[in-house]
């Protein structure tokens, strides 16, 4: 009975050591084993965000290449289409008188109705608002809103299209636009005249009639200029925005925001050839009397600066060399040269 309870005391311990060897087996991690974890588990986050970054970088570069490219492709074209029809009268090549209008680009004067100057310009804006032809056109700009050191240029024409032709409208168009210049071209040819459209933008019957022998252009006369912000004073964003004769006035518009700078050189024909000779800069007021071509460069930037990414660039537009800004803005130059077939006055 001894032996059996020695032994029987023996295999209790035995039993409880096994007992005790498992409950030390589910205690969990030490607390080694837990920092090797929270170590494992940190780098692994800072991989996943690092990874979200960077996919945020990225695509937020691309989203601002393709609207960069974007702005800047509308705009150059949009200028090419202007100065390209700059001058042009309904195909007409004789003088056209000019007539008044109530709120005008210059004080005193017929500036917008007046087809004498085509296309004008003021290089390298600093203060003043006269052009290289000598017309003072501060009562349609405001000198504070205007991006220091930008070209600042003047368009007038007509549209490539008849609106009405000999009483017709030609195919897709059912009727005349509304407060709206047009060169009224009367007895297939004869007279010539500035007519505005009111509110109705009714032309008489016996003239929209065909055969009638009337033809009446749509006519535009607008300034583009680089404004130092988009939609209110101050918010930074360089637009290219345009003053244009709407109705009895001039108007203000925004075309193409982050458009920061524009400077146009303009090609001379010193001769009889319809070739320029040299391109200027600067032109003076008979210079531009013997324009046969443009070359256009805009500087586009983003809208935003992006996250870790500094602008080292140098740019060049034409003749003028602008040095790194050293910010966070992307930059492209957009460069075009263009035919101005129509820009010499009649007469010239």
């Amino acid at each position: 009975m001894l032996v059996n309870d020695a032994g029987g005391k023996r295999f209790a311990k035995i039993q409880a050591g096994v007992n005790r060897g498992e409950a030390s087996n589910q205690l969990g991690f030490s607390i080694i084993e837990f920092m090797i974890a929270v170590l494992l588990g940190i780098v692994l986050t800072s991989g996943v965000i690092s990874v979200y970054i960077e996919s945020k970088r990225n695509y937020s570069y691309d989203d601002e290449v393709a609207r960069l490219q974007e702005n800047g492709r509308y705009a150059i074209n949009l200028l090419r289409n202007e100065l390209t029809q700059a001058g042009y009268w309904g195909g007409r090549l004789d003088t056209i008188p000019s007539a008044a209008v109530t709120t005008d680009c210059v004080s005193a004067g017929n500036w917008a109705l007046q087809i004498g100057d085509p296309v004008d310009l003021i290089d390298t804006f600093a203060s003043s608002l006269t052009t290289a032809k000598g017309e003072d056109i501060s009562a349609c700009l405001e000198s504070s809103e205007i991006q220091l050191g930008t070209d600042i240029v003047s368009v007038k024409r007509t549209a490539g299209q008849a609106t009405l032709k000999n009483g017709d409208f030609p195919a897709g168009v059912i009727a005349a636009d509304t407060s709206q210049w047009y060169l009224r071209v009367e007895d297939y040819g004869k007279t010539v005249s500035w007519v505005y459209l009111d509110n109705s933008g009714t032309i008489p019957s016996a003239e929209e009639t065909a055969d009638s022998g009337f033809d009446y252009w749509e006519y535009y006369a607008k300034v583009f200029y680089i404004r130092n912000f988009a939609e209110t004073a101050g918010d930074g964003i360089p637009t290219l925005a345009v003053e244009y004769l709407k109705g009895d006035k001039m108007d203000t518009g925004a075309m193409v925001r982050g458009v920061e700078d524009m400077q146009i050189e303009f090609g001379i024909d010193g001769g009889v050839d319809n070739t320029p000779d040299q391109y200027k800069d600067s032109p003076t007021a008979s210079d531009l009397e013997r324009v046969v071509s443009a070359r256009i460069y805009l500087l586009v930037r983003s809208e935003i600066e992006l996250p870790g990414y500094t602008n080292t660039k140098i740019y060049t537009l034409g003749g003028k060399v602008l040095p790194a800004k050293n910010d966070g803005f992307m930059r492209k130059v957009y460069s075009t040269t263009v035919q101005m077939r129509n820009a010499i006055p009649p007469g010239a």
